[in-house]
C-alpha cells in the first residue's frame, strides 16, 4: 500500500518563498498593466469620438462648436468650454444622431451649469467627456484653433487640478495647424499634464 509523503519544512519554505516572489513581482508590475489598460481605453474612446464626430458632420454639415456662445449659452466659467460645447452639440434637442455614451461623461469643473437648457437633459448641466483617467478631452473645432481656451487637468504627481491655457496644435513639418479643416481632440495621458510625450491626439493617431 502506497503512503502519501508529507512536505518537509524546507519544501514548504521554498513554496512560500516562490509565492512571495511572484506576489512581489505582480505588485510592482500591476501599476504598469493598469496604465497600459487605461491608455488603450483612452485610445478606444478617442477613436469612438472621432467616428461620432464624422457622423455628426454628415448629419449637420459641420462639426460641433467649441464655443458655448455659438449655442446661445453662457456659463459660470470658461473652464473646459470646448469640451462642454462638444457635449452640448451631441445632446442638443435638435440633434437626432448617435450620442456620446453617458458612461464617458462627468462634471469635472465644479458642477458647472449654463444659463438655460438646450439639451435633452433635464437641467442645463454642462458635462465633459473624459478619458480613462477622468481628465477632460481637449476639443477644438477648426475655426477656434487660434483661440485660447482654459482646461483643468488632474496632475498625477501632485494629485491637484491644474489650469492650462491651450490652443490648436501646430505641425512642425508644415507650420500650420494639424487637421486644419476639421478638429483637434486630445487626452493629456497618464501624467495629467498637457503638452508632454504621453499625450494622445486624434491628429497623430
Amino acid at each position: 500500500m502506497r503512503t502519501r509523503r508529507a512536505f518537509t519544512l524546507i519544501e514548504l519554505l521554498v513554496v512560500i518563498s516562490i509565492l512571495a516572489l511572484l506576489l512581489g513581482i505582480g505588485a510592482t508590475q500591476y501599476p504598469k498593466f493598469l496604465a497600459t489598460g487605461k491608455e488603450a481605453d483612452t485610445r478606444s474612446r478617442l477613436q469612438q469620438l472621432s467616428g461620432l464626430l464624422e457622423q455628426y458632420r454628415n448629419r449637420t454639415g459641420d462639426y460641433p462648436y467649441s464655443q458655448l456662445a455659438r449655442y446661445g449659452l453662457k456659463a459660470k466659467n470658461d473652464v473646459d468650454e470646448g469640451n462642454e460645447a462638444l457635449v452640448v452639440g451631441f445632446f442638443h434637442k435638435d440633434y437626432d444622431g448617435e450620442r456620446i455614451p453617458e458612461k464617458y461623461l462627468k462634471n469635472q469643473d465644479g458642477e458647472d451649469v449654463a444659463d438655460k437648457n438646450v439639451t435633452i437633459h433635464g437641467m442645463p448641466v454642462l458635462l465633459e467627456v473624459v478619458d480613462a483617467w477622468d481628465n477632460p478631452f481637449v476639443y477644438i473645432r477648426y475655426d477656434d484653433y487660434g483661440k485660447e481656451s482654459c482646461y483643468e487637468f488632474l496632475d498625477a504627481d501632485t494629485a491637484e487640478w491644474v489650469a492650462k491655457v491651450v490652443t490648436g496644435a501646430v505641425s512642425e513639418l508644415t507650420g500650420g495647424f494639424y487637421a486644419k479643416e476639421s478638429y483637434q481632440l486630445l487626452s493629456v495621458g497618464e501624467d495629467g499634464v498637457y503638452g508632454t510625450a504621453d499625450d494622445i491626439a486624434s491628429y497623430l493617431e
